[in-house]
């Protein structure tokens, strides 16, 4: 990820590594170093104390070194870069090799970008040994005092960690990217459940709502979150898909700057979008390459799909082939997509209109969340609102979410969720609502998320 840091450098604390790092220099007891910079708080005082909260949360479980090294000169040294504007963004690489002749095994950066009186914290994890990135984390909050700070340094931590709990022994080795692990929801089925319209899903009329049927949905994993803007690129990466989604800026422009994300901050913790259909399937495949699974979808490759995402060679309903004993990712069908949103279990369903509350506002981004921060016009970063009953998040609003289903008639496909571009009252980020779109459409509120057998 990389960002625009146009304020000062607020804090420096050094703590213990996390166990996702690896481990390069230790510290007392063989435990590997960490240091912990705070960029863009207001005030020195609000830096140092997140720095402090960050360094607690990340070191509570005793299992981490706490070292002491020179790190008074190269604070000085970002505060005088930023305070006379010679710099708009930390380089990654020279705070690694700054890292690695101080004995650090890794870095931890928070970012506050302040817009107004809101402000997105970005977090990741630099591993001093190739400077690459270890773990990622983003977090919003309207407003930010001392009394908010543990609320922001505990939302990191998590994301950071991953699994939301340090592990007392090193992760193992893995010989894929961390973005890669893709947070997955099991989701018990059901031989027979009702889905499609429903009392509770407000009006039966326009939206494409589908009259109630029973369904048998056997058990499945979902994605917790919508796919990311971090995991596509880190499955992308040396294709010429990487970096591919462009918001606020140039959509969809393969040849474009990743730096040009409009007026609003460059987030890869955003939902990836402007994602065609054919697009989706290729990402399943590859992440199941990357991982060691056998990929889903047959009869076309990643070098069949053109630079906007169409694929001619493709011949859906022809070529396209699914492997019922395929155990990679693939996407949803419409069935699961909507089992899941309703936070069915074992047939149970909750009585929403939307994923997990009544309420769009406590659970989706739409044109009038009164929870926005920053302008609306844009995605936001996953995972920011009220999960539903079985911990999946964004189901409704943020992007549409891509389904392999074909529609009603034609060839167009199933999308679900509606997206950021609607308001509450135009229903489309109800659970009953469905919308066709074509395997070659793209847009600024097009995404998905992955599922597993």
């Amino acid at each position: 990820m990389k960002q625009n840091y146009k304020l000062y450098l607020a804090a420096l604390l050094l703590v213990g590594a996390t166990g996702m790092m690896t481990a390069g220099a230790q510290g007392s007891g063989n435990k590997p170093t960490l240091a912990v910079f705070v960029v863009g708080m207001p005030t020195d005082a609000l830096g140092d104390a997140l720095a402090t909260q960050m360094g607690s949360n990340l070191t509570s479980g005793g299992q981490y070194a706490l070292t002491s090294v020179n790190t008074t000169g190269k604070r000085d040294e970002l505060r005088a870069t930023y305070a006379s504007g010679g710099g708009s963004s930390i380089d990654r690489s020279a705070l690694a090799a700054w890292g690695r002749a101080n004995g650090i095994s890794a870095i931890c950066l928070v970012v506050d970008d302040v817009k107004g009186s809101d402000h997105m914290f970005y977090a990741q994890f630099i591993d001093a040994k190739d400077s690459k990135l270890s773990g990622k984390g983003s977090y919003v909050r309207t407003s930010v005092g001392s009394g908010e700070l543990p609320w922001v340094s505990s939302a990191l931590a998590q994301q950071l960690n991953g699994s939301g709990r340090r592990r007392s022994t090193p992760a193992p080795v893995r010989s894929y990217p961390a973005e890669l692990d893709i947070e997955m929801v099991q989701v018990e089925g059901a031989a027979s459940v009702t889905l499609g319209y429903r009392a509770t899903d407000g009006s039966s009329s326009g939206n494409n709502v589908k009259a109630a049927y029973t369904a048998n949905v056997p058990s499945f994993k979902i994605g917790k979150y919508e796919v990311t803007q971090a995991q596509w690129n880190a499955v992308m990466a040396g294709t010429k898909f990487e970096n591919y989604f462009r918001w606020g800026g140039k959509h969809g422009d393969p040849a474009g700057a990743i730096q040009d994300c409009g007026n609003v901050p460059c987030d890869d913790q955003r939902s990836v979008e402007f994602v065609t259909w054919y697009l989706a399937l290729a990402f399943c495949n590859r992440l199941s390459d990357l991982v060691g699974k056998t990929p889903v979808y047959g009869g076309f490759t990643l070098a069949d799909i053109a630079d906007n995402g169409d694929c001619s060679a493709c011949n859906v309903g022809a070529n396209v082939t699914v492997s019922a004993s395929a155990n990679g990712y693939r996407l949803p069908t419409s069935n699961e997509w909507e089992y899941a949103a309703r936070g069915c279990k074992a047939g149970v369903c909750e009585a929403f209109m939307y994923s997990g509350s009544n309420a769009l506002g406590e659970v989706g981004w739409s044109a009038t969340n009164p929870n926005a921060a920053f302008a609306n016009g844009t995605t936001h970063p996953v995972g920011q609102l009220k999960p539903n009953g079985i911990g999946v998040y964004d189901m409704s609003g943020n992007v549409w979410e891509r389904c392999y289903d074909i529609w009603d008639s034609g060839s167009s496909r199933v999308n679900r969720g509606g997206d950021w571009l609607n308001a509450a009252s135009g229903g489309w980020e109800r659970l009953a609502a469905r919308s066709p779109y074509a395997t070659t459409s793209r847009g600024p509120s097009i995404g998905f998320r992955v599922v597993l057998p």
